[in-house]
């Protein structure tokens, strides 16, 4: 199912604004991925034809699209989550949501705050290599035919990875404030 930031509003002003502005810079780096894919596509079809007609590839294609595949995927992952199109298995979750929507919507909130540790993770770790990449200036290539700066990509990782924690992290707190919410209404009634 997917869903808009609209969709998650939990009824807290500051939270749901917070929430949209956060959902607006994910949606802009997502835009950025695509251009990227599509410059990809123009990239590789001008190798191909520069190949073929004329003998003459472009240098670094396979580097550039390398980078650029992993560069894509942590531009676009966070507002993938937001929108609810993150692949999962939740047949659990709508079981126990239709059940028991409390301990289904904490169980889902818990799985959410799980993935922003999990993601914590990976930026702790992804940091100490940027920072030597950076550091010792590393290149991606072959010398005399095509070199370029690894850090980019890695910087473009670090961002991404860390708007993915902070998307898991506030839709998991959206997820826990409505199911509260929901059963608070419920009970007042």
């Amino acid at each position: 199912m997917s869903q808009t930031p609209e969709d998650q509003a939990t009824g807290l002003r500051s939270f749901d604004t917070l929430s949209r502005s956060f959902d607006r810079v994910t949606a802009a780096m997502s835009v950025i991925g695509t251009a990227a894919i599509l410059f990809i596509m123009v990239l590789i079809t001008t190798d191909v034809v520069g190949r073929f007609f004329f003998g003459r590839p472009i240098a670094g294609v396979p580097e550039i699209v390398s980078m650029l595949i992993l560069s894509i995927v942590f531009l676009q992952i966070a507002n993938t989550l937001l929108r609810g199109k993150l692949t999962r298995a939740d047949g659990l979750l709508t079981l126990l949501r239709s059940r028991a929507p409390k301990v289904g919507g904490v169980l889902d909130a818990t799985m959410h705050f799980i993935g922003a540790g999990l993601v914590g993770v990976l930026v702790y770790a992804f940091y100490p290599l940027f920072v030597r990449s950076y550091g010792r200036n590393e290149m991606i290539g072959t010398v005399g035919q095509f070199l370029a700066p690894i850090w980019p990509t890695y910087l473009i990782v670090l961002i991404g990875a860390s708007a993915l924690l902070i998307a898991f992290a506030l839709r998991g707190l959206a997820i826990l404030l409505a199911t509260f919410r929901s059963v608070s209404r419920e009970a007042a009634r």
